[in-house]
């Protein structure tokens, strides 16, 4: 019964992983200069040459397992000639994932990050809790774990006419 479980839980995030590339293309619309494409990828390490290297392989045609290390990415391209000015870049972080890392190839880009997808702040984040002391709910500041962070979003200064930006998070599945 527990082996069905996971079995379908497994298929229902692959399926969402799955359509990760088509909503961050649907995103972009048709007269925006940017276009957006996004893609799920299985993070291995191999042996190569005596050396462990990481592979990425696509995860559109296979399942993933709980455990497994995911690299999910958007690539955006501004298809103008023009400067898109201030841009945000913002990613969910799956819900039956948990959040490990992010990295995005733009200078001065600033990562912020969100247990809530509405507030985002630069790490550490904060978060308030009731804790009891001595008989007293006394609110207590603490910091927030990445692996409770919801969502990504990366602030860049510019991305010049013709340029690409990769940015990503990587998480691992539950």
């Amino acid at each position: 019964m527990m082996t069905q479980f996971l079995n379908c839980k497994a298929a229902a995030l692959t399926l969402a992983l799955v359509l990760v590339p088509a909503l961050a293309q649907t995103a972009a619309a048709q007269n925006s200069p940017l276009r957006i494409t996004g893609s799920t990828l299985l993070v291995t390490e191999v042996q190569e040459d005596g050396k462990t290297v990481e592979k990425l392989t696509d995860t559109a045609n296979r399942g993933v397992s709980p455990g497994n290390l995911l690299q999910l990415q958007q690539r955006v391209e501004n298809v103008s000639r023009m400067p898109v000015k201030q841009l945000k870049l913002d990613m969910a972080v799956p819900a039956a994932t948990t959040f490990t890392g992010q990295q995005c190839d733009v200078p001065d880009v600033k990562a912020l990050f969100s247990i809530d997808g509405k507030a985002f702040a630069a790490e550490p984040l904060k978060k308030f809790v009731t804790i009891t002391e001595n008989g007293q709910d006394i609110k207590k500041e603490v910091t927030v774990s990445p692996s409770e962070y919801t969502n990504v979003r990366w602030q860049m200064p510019d991305l010049k006419g013709g340029a690409t930006a990769t940015c990503s998070l990587r998480a691992t599945v539950k």
